[in-house]
């Protein structure tokens, strides 16, 4: 924790020796939930979702401070920190850390640098601030392992030509990102496999109770081998309608180094992802892809793969202050022979009704249902490999705004 305040403190001073009002965001959002869920993967067991059924009640869904302060003209310094209760390993914590470029566009071109610590462009459904979903609580199973294990700490550049703004029909991007400290990406998906909920690992926490197995408190964010990892990708923008996107990742890690203080290997993962979101007359159609393989090589026991693969469908509908949004999620993690640990195979339905009063208040009811079998929780908990889970969700948001 105290490592986390000397940095925000760090940044900040560099930051408001020169800079203009800063914004922020303040929010809470608070639960009242039922569950016939295992025991969630943050919480000691292997259920694919946030609640378990020992969790059922009132809960914090999350407390967030977000700020976003000028530096000059063209430079800002962006900051988020957020609280989700239950067994963080700081009360509150940085998601994302970083100071964004953003030249005057020229001759129709714009550019966009970033470097810190921050979100890869994957997602085309969390893009609310704070890396929320404006159609459910709880995220996709492709943004849910993105929150858990990916964070591009490095350096990402976009540019883009706005044809729009020469009088074409669409705006083309383009891409790419240099980082390191994320090595350890790919071992909840051995170990526990996809999930759908709505946290996010901080920057300085961990994953799972420590010392609880086989999700032992993982610590996402380390460099191991001093690899560099890079990601590119390209979006097409038409008419504001139509978002296509595709991008590559690859952390290009050693699969046979091995951190001993950490006692992590470094997982070797990669991964293809492509999608895209319409939206019309109050409509939106979201339709995402992913798949790829993680992998490590233990001394003397060779290579262990675990291929990957998940999609999903959305449709929301948005008139007046309320937004109603069903979701349909496939997913998918094998494992090459000899593992027989990690398998894991299923399907959830979403179901959600957003109604949003004023600028402060909103108030989200959501059905989650998901469908899993993972062999995990009959290796390590003796447990049913296949389990149906049903979450309900009210959540209530309070969100106040301003400058500083």
């Amino acid at each position: 924790m105290g490592r986390l305040l000397r940095l925000a403190a760090a940044l900040c001073t560099v930051a408001c020796g020169t800079a203009a009002a800063a914004d922020w965001q303040l929010s809470l959002d608070t639960r009242l939930v039922g569950s016939d869920g295992r025991r969630s993967f943050l919480d000691g067991g292997l259920g694919a979702v946030r609640y378990g059924e020992n969790r059922s009640g009132l809960e914090l869904g999350r407390f967030r401070i977000g700020i976003s302060e000028p530096i000059g003209s063209i430079v800002a310094l962006r900051l988020d920190a957020s609280s989700w209760g239950g067994y963080q390993k700081n009360p509150i914590d940085l998601t994302e850390a970083y100071l964004e470029l953003r030249p005057y566009p020229r001759a129709g071109f714009r550019a966009r640098v970033k470097a810190g610590a921050f979100y890869a462009p994957i997602s085309l459904e969390n893009r609310a601030a704070g890396w929320e979903s404006p159609y459910t609580l709880s995220s996709s199973a492709i943004d849910s392992w993105i929150a858990e294990e990916l964070r591009t700490i490095g350096v990402e550049t976009q540019i883009d030509w706005l044809g729009t703004r020469l009088g074409h029909d669409f705006d083309v991007g383009i891409v790419g990102a240099a980082f390191g400290w994320n090595e350890p990406a790919g071992v909840s998906l051995a170990s526990h496999g996809f999930a759908l909920d709505d946290t996010q690992t901080t920057l300085f926490g961990r994953v799972g109770r420590r010392g609880a197995q086989p999700v032992a408190g993982f610590q996402e964010f380390h460099e191991i081998d001093g690899r560099v990892g890079t990601y590119e990708g390209v979006e097409l923008r038409w008419l504001q309608r139509l978002t296509l996107r595709a991008l590559h990742y690859d952390n290009h890690a050693d699969p046979a180094s091995f951190d001993a203080a950490l006692g992590e290997h470094a997982w070797a993962t990669h991964f293809d992802s492509a999608g895209a979101r319409f939206e019309s007359d109050g409509w939106s159609l979201i339709a995402q892809w992913m798949e790829g393989e993680t992998y490590v090589a233990p001394a003397g026991v060779g290579q262990l793969e675990w291929p990957f693969r998940a999609r999903y469908l959305l449709a929301s509908r948005q008139w007046g202050r309320n937004t109603v949004s069903l979701r349909y999620d496939e997913f998918e993690v094998d494992a090459d022979p000899p593992v027989v640990r990690g398998i894991q195979g299923g399907h959830a339905v979403t179901a959600a009704y957003i109604y949003t009063a004023g600028s402060h208040w909103r108030f989200t009811l959501e059905w989650l249902h998901v469908r899993s079998s993972q062999s995990n929780r009959r290796i390590f908990l003796g447990e049913t490999p296949l389990v149906s889970e049903n979450l309900t969700q009210l959540a209530v948001r309070y969100a106040i705004d301003g400058s500083f």
